[in-house]
This record gives C-alpha cells, sequence and structure tokens, in this order.
C-alpha cells in the first residue's frame, strides 16, 4: 500500500540519488544530461526524440508508434539503469492527444526488448492513468485504470519483486493504483516513455520533477499561489501570498525583486519592500524552501508599480455594465475592467445603491432577488489606497417571471477534483471538500478562489478506484465567531492500516489549519467507509462509518454504525448506549446522506445496499438496521427497525440527502443518486405517528444530465446546490465535476 515519500525513502536501500536541478542562469533545452539516454523501442515508423531543459528541468519527449501494449511495445524510451530497490517518480506536466489511447509516463523494464517484461504508470489523453505490466517475455499485457484529468503526478516503486504504482494531485499525497509481483532481473532499466497510439504521428509529452531512487527530503515545496499587492507607496510595496505545501514542512520563503533574492528565508506569508524609486515598476516573485534546503518553483511573477507620490487619483469607473445572463432570482453581472495609475484591487458591486458584494473579477452574480422585479445595477473600482472611482452607468435589469420550473440551473464551479461534501457559511461562502485531492476549496460571491482552504498532509490518504479519502464536512453554528471546520477522512494508521477520522479545523480568511482530532480508528476499506457528517438540531456531531466486509454488528465493533458526539470530540451523557459509547445507531451497511425533518427533527439516512436495496432510514437512537443480516424487505424481524423505503429491480447508490424548507418542493426529501445519475425527489408523510414515503409518487429530476450526483444542500437563499462525482471516481468516466447552483424561480 501507499507510504508517504518520505516514509518509503527512510525504508528502503537505494544505491543512487539523482534529483535534477535547475542550472541558474540558462533555459537552453539539450541533449538529455548523463546518465539518461534516448532510445526508440520496437522500430516506430517515426522516431521520436527527446530533450531537457535545465532551466526549468523539464524532459520534453516525442514518441510515436502502435502502443505500450499486447506482446510487442512501440514507444521512445528516455531511460538510465537501475540496480535494487527505488522508486521513480514524475509530474507529466504535458501531453498531446494523438488519440486516445496515447501514452506518456513512467516505466520500469528488464530490457530495452519490445516484448520485454515491464511494469509501467502512463497517463491518457481521454482514458485517464493505467497502470500496467508484462509478466512474462513475450506475454500479453494487462492493466488497471482508473479517470481521472488531474495533474498527473505518477509513481512507481520497487521493493525486491513487488512493484507498486501510485498517482497524486500534487506531489504530496499518494494513492496507490495497483500493487504486481513481477520477478526482474536485479539489473533493469527505469525512465519516462510516449507512444503515440498512431504510425503517422507524434505525441510530445513534458515531464518535470523527475526523480529517481529518491533518498530522504528530496521533494520541494509546491510554489507560492495568489502572490497580490495589499498596499504601495511611492518606496515601499507590501505583498502577501498563499502558503506552499510541503511533505516534511515550509521553513521559509525567498523573496525576489526583478529576478535577484532581496530577502531569504521570510518566516511569514507576506513582506513589505522599502527604499524603492518612485513611478517605477517592478517584477516580484517567491519561492518557498524546506530544512533540507529544497526550493519551490518560483510564483507567478506580480507586476507592480509604486506611485509618484502620494497615490490620491481614483480609477476610472468600469465601463460596459452588462448582464450574461439572469433567472427569476438572480442577475448575472459583467463589465470592462478599469484602469488605475498604480492598480485596480477590487470592484464593489451595488444593487439599487446598497452594497451586494465585492470580487476581484469582472463578473458577479447578484442572487437572493425577488422574481419579476426592475433592479438598478452599478459598480465601482478601488485601488490599494483606496481611492474609490465614480459608479459605472447604471444597468436596469429585470428578473425573470416565476416560472413552471421551481428552479434554474447554472454551474458556479467546473474542472473539480470528486467534490463530495457542501456546507454554507454565514457571509455566504461556499465551501466543499474534494475527495482524492485532500484539498477544501471555497467559493466567495459567486468564484472559485484558486487557492485552496486547506490542502490535508500526511497521514490523509486517499484510494484511487475506491471511496476513500476526504470525505464530510460541516461548518460549527457558531461559525461566524468561532470559525471552526469539521471533516472526515481517510488515513493510513502507524502499522499502514486504511483507518478513518474526524478532525477539527480552524478557519481564517479562506485558510484552515488542524485544530484538533475529535476522533481516530474508524474502520476503514476500500469501500464503504461511510463519511457522511452532519451537525444535528441538538448541535451535536453526527457521522457514518461503512461494515464493507465486515459481519460484525456489536458495540465493541465501529464499523457500519452512526455515530454522534459533542462538537469537542466527548461523549454526549445521553447517547443511546451510554456515556462511554459513540455509537448512535448500527446494523449499517454504507451510510452515506444525513438530513433532518423540518419541524419534526427527526434524522432521515441514505444507505447504500447489496444487489439493488438501496435503502432510506428514520433513524432512532439505539436502533439496528438489520445488516449484515437483512436488508431491504426482509427487515420486518424481531429488534430489527425496517426501511421506509428501499431500491427494488434497481440500483441508485444513494449519496448525499437533504430537505427542502422554501418554495413548492418544501418538506419533500431530495436524494442524489450516483449509479443512478439523478435526484430523487421524495414526498414524506405522516401515518400512525411515523414518517411514510411513498414509493409510487417518486419524481426523478435531471437524469443523466450531470452523470454521477454526489451531495444535495439547500442554502439559506433558498437556492439547492449539488455536486458531481465522474472524474477520480471508481465507476466515473473521467468527465470534469461540477457545483451546480439550482437557482430558485419563486
Amino acid at each position: 500500500m501507499i507510504m508517504h515519500c518520505k516514509q518509503v525513502a527512510l525504508s528502503l536501500c537505494f544505491c543512487l540519488l539523482l534529483v535534477l536541478i535547475p542550472v541558474p542562469g540558462t533555459a537552453k533545452a539539450e541533449s538529455v544530461p548523463a546518465p539518461w539516454k534516448q532510445q526508440n523501442i520496437g522500430s516506430p515508423a517515426l522516431a521520436g526524440s527527446a530533450s531537457y531543459d535545465p532551466g526549468a528541468g523539464r524532459f520534453e519527449v516525442s514518441g510515436s508508434g502502435t502502443d505500450i501494449w499486447g506482446k510487442s511495445d512501440q514507444f521512445n524510451f528516455v531511460y538510465q539503469p537501475w540496480t535494487g530497490d527505488g522508486s521513480i517518480i514524475a509530474l507529466v506536466s504535458s501531453q498531446t492527444n494523438t488519440h486516445d489511447f496515447a501514452k506518456a509516463g513512467i516505466t520500469i523494464r528488464e530490457t530495452l526488448k519490445p516484448d520485454s517484461k515491464h511494469a509501467d504508470l502512463l497517463l491518457t489523453p481521454s482514458n485517464g492513468f493505467t497502470f500496467q505490466y508484462r509478466t512474462e517475455t513475450g506475454g500479453t499485457s494487462e492493466s488497471e485504470k482508473i479517470a481521472s484529468t488531474s495533474p498527473a503526478w505518477v509513481k512507481l516503486e520497487r521493493k525486491g519483486n513487488v512493484i507498486r504504482g501510485y498517482v497524486s494531485n500534487n506531489g504530496l499525497n499518494w494513492g496507490d493504483l495497483g500493487t504486481l509481483t513481477l520477478k526482474m532481473n536485479a539489473s533493469v532499466f527505469v525512465g519516462l516513455a510516449v507512444s503515440s497510439h498512431n504510425t503517422s504521428k507524434l505525441s510530445t509529452a513534458a515531464f518535470t520533477n523527475v526523480t529517481v531512487n529518491a533518498a530522504g527530503d528530496v521533494f520541494p515545496p509546491t510554489e507560492p499561489t495568489n502572490v497580490q499587492a495589499r498596499s504601495v507607496t511611492d518606496t515601499s510595496v507590501e505583498i502577501a501570498w498563499t502558503a506552499s505545501l510541503d511533505d516534511v514542512g515550509v521553513t521559509g520563503y525567498d523573496l525576489y525583486k526583478d529576478d535577484v533574492l532581496t530577502q531569504a528565508n521570510v518566516a511569514g506569508t507576506s513582506y513589505t519592500f522599502t527604499g524603492l524609486k518612485p513611478a517605477t515598476t517592478y517584477r516580484i516573485t517567491v519561492k518557498a524552501r524546506d530544512a533540507a534546503g529544497n526550493s519551490s518553483a518560483a510564483s507567478a511573477p506580480l507586476s507592480v508599480t509604486t506611485t509618484s507620490g502620494s497615490d490620491t487619483e481614483s480609477p476610472t469607473a468600469p465601463a460596459g455594465l452588462a448582464s450574461s445572463s439572469k433567472t427569476s432570482t438572480s442577475v448575472q453581472l459583467t463589465w470592462t475592467a478599469a484602469t488605475d495609475n498604480v492598480g485596480v484591487y477590487a470592484y464593489d458591486i451595488f444593487t439599487n445603491a446598497k452594497l451586494s458584494g465585492s470580487t476581484d473579477k469582472t463578473s458577479f452574480n447578484v442572487t437572493g432577488l425577488a422574481t419579476n422585479t426592475s433592479y438598478s445595477f452599478t459598480v465601482k473600482a478601488r485601488d490599494l489606497a483606496g481611492n474609490v472611482s465614480s459608479a459605472s452607468k447604471a444597468l436596469s435589469v429585470k428578473t425573470n417571471p416565476a416560472s413552471s420550473e421551481p428552479y434554474t440551473p447554472e454551474v458556479v464551479a467546473s474542472d473539480l477534483e470528486t467534490p463530495w461534501a457542501v456546507d454554507f457559511a454565514p457571509d455566504g461562502r461556499i465551501f466543499f471538500t474534494e475527495r482524492n485531492s485532500g484539498r477544501i476549496r471555497v467559493v466567495v460571491n459567486g468564484q472559485l478562489k484558486s487557492a485552496p482552504v486547506i490542502t490535508l498532509g500526511s497521514p490523509f490518504y486517499y484510494m484511487p478506484k475506491s471511496e476513500g479519502g476526504l470525505l464530510g464536512l460541516a461548518l460549527d453554528p457558531d461559525f461566524a465567531n468561532n470559525h471552526y471546520m469539521y471533516i472526515y477522512h481517510s488515513y493510513k494508521t502507524s502499522d499502514n492500516k486504511v483507518a478513518n477520522r474526524v478532525v477539527r479545523l480552524i478557519e481564517s480568511n479562506n485558510t484552515a489549519k488542524i485544530d484538533k482530532v475529535l476522533i481516530t480508528n474508524l474502520p476503514g476499506a476500500v469501500y464503504h467507509n461511510g463519511g457522511r457528517l452532519k451537525i444535528g438540531p441538538d448541535k451535536k456531531l453526527y457521522f457514518s462509518d461503512g461494515n464493507y466486509g465486515n459481519k460484525d454488528d456489536t458495540l465493541t465493533y465501529l464499523g457500519g454504525k452512526i455515530f454522534r458526539l459533542n462538537l469537542d470530540g466527548t461523549i454526549p451523557s445521553d447517547n443511546p448506549f451510554g456515556a462511554s459509547s459513540p455509537i448512535y445507531s448500527r446494523g449499517h451497511r454504507n451510510p452515506q446522506g444525513l438530513a433532518w425533518q423540518p419541524g419534526t427533527n427527526r434524522l432521515f439516512e441514505s444507505e447504500h445496499g447489496e444487489s439493488s436495496k438501496d435503502e432510506i432510514n428514520f433513524i432512532q437512537p439505539g436502533a439496528h438496521y438489520g445488516w449484515p443480516q437483512y436488508e431491504g424487505g426482509n427487515q420486518n424481524q424481531p429488534g430489527i427497525t425496517p426501511p421506509l423505503l428501499y431500491a427494488s429491480g434497481t440500483t441508485w447508490a444513494p449519496s448525499g440527502i437533504a430537505f427542502v424548507t422554501k418554495g413548492p418542493w418544501a418538506g419533500d426529501l431530495l436524494v442524489t443518486n450516483l449509479k443512478g445519475k439523478q435526484i430523487i425527489r421524495m414526498t414524506v408523510k405522516e401515518q400512525n405517528g411515523k414518517p411514510v414515503i411513498d414509493s409510487g409518487s417518486l419524481n426523478y429530476l435531471y437524469v443523466n444530465k450531470y452523470g454521477r450526483i454526489r451531495d444535495i444542500v439547500e442554502a439559506p437563499d433558498g437556492s439547492l446546490y449539488f455536486v458531481t462525482s465522474n472524474n477520480g471516481d471508481k465507476n466515473g468516466d473521467g468527465t470534469p465535476d461540477k457545483l451546480v447552483r439550482l437557482a430558485p424561480n419563486f
């Protein structure tokens, strides 16, 4: 299984260390440096080539050929001899699409013959990663695949006859894609492979961060992002940036002015350049470094101009204010950027002369409007000195009349990495988790921030083709004051086992850090990790764990349960199994959704069944819900609580659920479906003092329109938000994931 790169290094005996370090002062591409060599394998019709840019630390490899597959391969190989144990790591930073199955990645081969034994970890333009291998000389290749469009970090690790393949979104957190027992010679060849899957075209791939037989702390931090000026005078510039990540830890930042190191090892994430010349433009970049001396790539440059004196000049008024789209409750605005003698810092958007929000972009979505109503919009620009422009020319827009459809879908964010759970801050920010990347992302004023709120590091663990990673998310009821966030995620224990835990974070200015671990060692597995996490009306923390492959439903085993904790991680004294047990209910196979019915505070749950027996349950404290002995329609047994509803003859794979409180669907339960690729609207009625759901009155929404749908929540303004789960999911098709808003038309 996967181990963090530094832990791997400590446990392996390496015989060679090669870390490719850019050479200062040159960016000219040249032939591959020793000990690397380049050779076309299998005599492809078009000979490939390779070059190395030492300034960028980048290999560029072109190759043609039928494929790296079957009983004989054709590709271009940039390689070096390799003996013993170790690992090769690379980032496939670009790849041309000559065919859906063109391949670029890393490989370990016993010989340079086309029918050699080998193990590869390759990326394709349209079919995701493949961990493939040939176990016998002249034998047929086999593979394991996973769809993904993420940044393509790949790693092959060899220890004896065991080879493991790993992928990563960021070069820090690695998920294992496959394990192979393959007996090869002690001395083999390792390197970079490119095949076009097209005999008449060359496919070109770029590889960076290539590391062979890595030992010790060889990974540099990620480059600083979001570098921006906070204030500008005639002789000074204050800048700030988003912190970098490192597998061990960032120790400081180096600041460059016009490519000259000006200040080394800055401890924080801000710095003020002084002694500058008035009315002069400077180019600012930032690099991070770790304790081992590894330096990150430079940040994107920030160009900033000092003022000629005290900055009293206001920006120009934004022009071209227009509405690109509207619904019955929202208006999307766009405008042309304003100009300023120093630089525009932000735009303020006004609705009927009242501030609606601010953004650093040139677009903004004004929400929460009344239907069929005219509004006057203006925009003003601000600079770093606080000077404000005059207002743009006013734009009058009338919202749409109430639609026969209660909601209008609009995509809020796209190109996401397996989003899993969504929650709202009181100030309108939207936070969501990405399962595979270990990131929490945030949407502010309708705009997705490029910098994550947090990217989890060790011991966080995600598993490609599985159901583990960063899962549930909930914000504290008093988030406006304490800024607590709660997450549920998979991790590796000290004895290398998969488990799950609940962690409290504390957030500030769209950045979070771990504050407290609330519970650990919840059973983990490849599948059925549960993971939904919500805060109930009683201000207690509820979360779920699955029972994959385990028949134990006793109170001593924590799989297949729903749990209840105080928000500080202690166990409530009124828990159904006593003050020493966090268990709230049991007998669950894989609980995926939690929601409380408004007005009754009854807890409802969605659960993955086996063989089309997905369930919707009414959760009562201490109750047993049947698994592993009973599920679906056979649960009318002593001591077993049957479901309110179960799928029969079909598979929903239900995930997040939410009760609607506003509009024509008020009181209904919405259930997202993964395999069903839909949202099911269910009407909950009362019968003999208990809730019931009529299976004959289910409404199926957005069927096959968005693919697999993972979670749904209702926002305070009555909007509904849901996220898809198509990219990087074990049954996904690799299409980019989205956060979608259902804007109310009522």
